[in-house]
């Protein structure tokens, strides 16, 4: 047995020695307890306990006899059986917890914060997923267009999508229907979208609305990046619909 086979063996839920026991009789295809004990060094104690879990699970089978012998089931069928079953097993996992799931409302005017990249990225990718009618990205850097660019890009067929920028010259490679914001505009984009001294933000990247309910500010905090996410918060709708009108109004 290699060992790098038993990483893989012990996430289907073989410790070692059952790890040890199936690659040894793959390499044999049949073969007796002894001969399995012989080649594995798997204690002669556990040979037969190990056998038979392997078996009630469906990887190998046996052959009665004098002695009784076993043998590898057909490899590709076991493992697409396993894959078939695990991704059932999600997949009802899955509805169960939707089915317990209550969304979580906020309270007004309240706020969370995230702090890993990871979160950060899967809370615009919900966010790109679940719009339904307009989304307004306030956006600071052309780093964060080019970025998600890919995402984006369809959601101008599905929405009203309006992209704001300070210069529309630095966005000039970037095709999506972007806004050089003007008077009052101009001014939210030139004020820090939240109270510096509260949380710490230094440098902006972008803030997205999105369906007059839910928002996103993004922006750099010392060495790391975090993003202040709200719902369901009415100021919220007022500064989307805001927006829109002085954009389409010039």
């Amino acid at each position: 047995m290699t060992a790098e086979i038993v990483p893989g063996l012990r996430a289907l839920g073989m410790n070692e020695y059952a790890a040890s026991v199936y690659s040894t009789l793959v390499g044999l295809q049949k073969a007796t307890a002894r001969d399995i004990h012989e080649v594995s060094g798997v204690p002669r104690g556990r040979i037969y306990e190990i056998l038979n879990d392997l078996t009630r699970r469906g990887f190998i089978a046996v052959e009665e006899g004098s002695p009784t012998s076993y043998y590898v089931l057909d490899i590709d069928v076991v493992f697409d059986r396993l894959k078939e079953d695990y991704i059932r097993t999600l997949d009802e996992t899955r509805e169960t917890l939707k089915s317990l799931s209550v969304k979580p409302r906020l309270p007004p005017d309240s706020f969370f914060i995230l702090r890993s990249g990871w979160a950060i990225e899967n809370h615009i990718s919900s966010l790109f997923r679940r719009v339904k009618k307009s989304m307004v990205i306030l956006c600071y850097d052309p780093g964060f267009l080019r970025k998600h660019y890919a995402a984006i890009k369809p959601l101008e067929r599905k929405i009203d999508l309006y992209v704001v920028v300070r210069t529309k010259e630095d966005y000039a490679d970037i095709r999506l229907p972007i806004y050089e914001a003007r008077g009052t505009v101009l001014d939210l984009l030139e004020s820090s979208p939240m109270n510096e001294s509260v949380i710490g933000l230094r440098k902006d990247e972008c803030t997205i609305l999105v369906d007059g309910r839910d928002f996103l500010v993004i922006a750099a905090a010392g060495s790391g990046r975090h993003a202040v996410i709200g719902s369901d918060m009415p100021i919220i709708g007022y500064l989307q619909k805001t927006i829109v009108e002085r954009l389409t109004r010039s």
